[in-house]
């Protein structure tokens, strides 16, 4: 898995560094950095926490800041490098975990930010003044996941499932992940009509949850769907090895 700037100067891999130390553990990763541009590029690396929202939006916030965060524990071996062009260059990630045991009670993670270095050029023109050019920022950011060995429980729970208030074809499905781990989810609505007993069942939605997190899913109904009336089943499934979470509710489609 790798990420790239729309601009396509920039190839970092991994996207996702996951960690599972234990109590007064540490372990090193390596990500590639590569200057796809034609010119020598330096890039900074820094660390932030961040969350997703009910939407799965990523919400920003200061390293260190936030209950779960393990930007803390993360260091770079060399927080800024240079790399000619079309060359690549290995950066060193080292998570260590706290010789505290309650660093391992729960998961944690952080995120990585490479970003391109500000250059900034000036000469003195005719009246005196610095004329200067400021080169393009762009940044990317890389997962990183500590999820200690000893925390294992996966849960998830279906919470509700109604129709949307400003859009009729449209129902929100809002779930809880009350594990222990990061989830990745699958959702999707079966319709069953209750006079034919014809199955529908329509395209599902994957994303992730972290613990503690709820997301919202807004699931459509297709106008391809026939008219009538519908005992409808949102069926949630988040481990191979764990039972389906459904919640019902009913659709009459004019």
């Amino acid at each position: 898995m790798s990420a790239r700037t729309l601009a396509q100067r920039i190839n970092v891999n991994p996207t996702i560094l996951s960690f599972n130390g234990s109590t007064g553990q540490s372990a090193t990763q390596i990500l590639t950095v590569t200057n796809l541009s034609d010119k020598v590029q330096a890039y900074q690396l820094s660390l932030g926490d961040w969350i997703r929202d009910t939407t799965g939006e990523h919400r920003y916030f200061t390293p260190g800041s936030t209950k779960r965060s393990c930007a803390n524990w993360v260091s770079f071996d060399s927080p800024v490098i240079e790399v000619e062009p079309q060359k690549s260059r290995d950066v060193r990630v080292t998570l260590n975990v706290p010789a505290d045991v309650m660093a391992t009670k729960e998961m944690k993670w952080a995120m990585i930010f490479i970003q391109n270095v500000k250059e900034q050029t000036g000469d003195d023109n005719k009246g005196g003044k610095m004329k200067a050019t400021i080169k393009e920022i762009y940044r990317i950011g890389i997962h990183v996941y500590q999820t200690p060995p000893n925390v294992t429980k996966k849960e998830a729970k279906a919470i509700s499932l109604v129709q949307n208030k400003v859009n009729k074809d449209l129902y929100d499905f809002t779930m809880v992940n009350s594990g222990m781990t990061m989830l990745d989810c699958k959702v999707r609505l079966v319709l069953t009509n209750l006079a034919s007993g014809n199955e529908i069942k329509l395209e599902e939605q994957s994303f992730p949850v972290f613990p503690e997190g709820t997301r919202l899913v807004k699931l459509e109904i297709p106008k391809t769907v026939p008219t009538g009336k519908y005992s409808m089943l949102g069926i949630l499934e988040y481990d191979p090895d764990m039972p389906l979470e459904a919640i019902e509710s009913s659709l009459e489609k004019n």
